[in-house]
């Protein structure tokens, strides 16, 4: 998923990304785990999603 823009739009997922993402836009629910992400659009105050950024600020 390198380079990967607006991913995961309104799905419901399960992901364990191992490469940077430039943006996640609205998930719907689940759990997405990722190496780095540079945004994340969520304005939906109903989404039931966990986004875990795993690489350390400064990497």
């Amino acid at each position: 998923m390198t380079d990967a823009d607006l991913a995961f739009e309104k799905s419901e997922v399960e992901a364990t990304v191992t490469t940077p993402v430039i943006s996640i836009k609205k998930p719907l629910r689940g759990r997405i785990e990722v190496q780095k992400v540079n945004e994340i659009i969520n304005d939906n105050p109903e989404s039931g999603v966990d986004i875990i950024i795993t690489s350390k600020a400064d990497e």
